[in-house]
């Protein structure tokens, strides 16, 4: 019996040992297939945000990493990308991170126009309540877009909340956390590009770099 249970025991782990190889393989194979498909949500993103006829630089190309505790969410790297014409700054979409939602990272992609009015907001991932804090979606509401077109100055800061708090933006039915959240992100971002838009614009490219 103690034979039995001992050659089981050796055919599970060698089973065990095979199938950690095989999704340890898999999961190297498919690595260069998922960053080929983020590249291209993230340039549909961009697009979106930036349309291609406004700038003729390789944006992919003028990336760069920044991080900020207190603007673009606390202990997170950020991604920077420049948008040029004829080598003069147009615009930029800059990355941040809110954690005030309900449920985890809410991950945001902000386009700013070279004269700090917003070019627009996507949402890049998030874990929110489906049927609820999931309204940030484009694909499940248009108040993403409400952002659109939109400056800050800080003698009107207090518009940048949910109308429920005497500000600009409405919250959803049943949820003012997450829109709040996300409203509060943008002005952070857009605070972050006034007291860094020189700097940004000069940036040399370099995602491998943290500043």
């Amino acid at each position: 019996m103690l034979t039995t249970i001992s050659r089981n025991a050796l055919l599970l782990a060698v089973f065990a040992i095979i199938c950690t190889g095989a999704i340890a393989i898999i999961s190297q194979l498919s690595q260069p297939i998922i960053a080929q498909q983020e590249q291209k949500a993230l340039l549909k993103t961009l697009n979106q945000l930036i349309p291609k006829a406004s700038y003729n630089n390789d944006i992919f190309a003028s990336c760069f990493i920044v991080n900020d505790d207190n603007l673009l969410g606390k202990g997170q790297s950020q991604q920077v990308f420049v948008a040029k014409k004829d080598n003069q700054p147009v615009a930029l979409m800059l990355q941040a991170s809110t954690f005030q939602g309900y449920a985890g990272e809410i991950k945001l992609a902000i386009g700013i126009h070279e004269n700090g009015q917003l070019a627009g907001v996507r949402v890049i991932r998030h874990s929110e309540t489906p049927g609820l804090g999931d309204n940030i979606q484009t694909n499940k509401s248009d108040w993403i877009f409400s952002f659109s077109d939109k400056s800050y100055q800080k003698s009107q800061d207090k518009r940048w909340d949910v109308r429920k708090n005497g500000g600009d933006f409405d919250a959803f039915t049943g949820a003012t956390i997450t829109p709040r959240a996300v409203v509060l992100a943008v002005k952070n971002a857009l605070i972050y590009f006034a007291e860094h838009k020189e700097t940004l614009f000069k940036h040399r490219a370099n995602c491998g770099e943290a500043q």
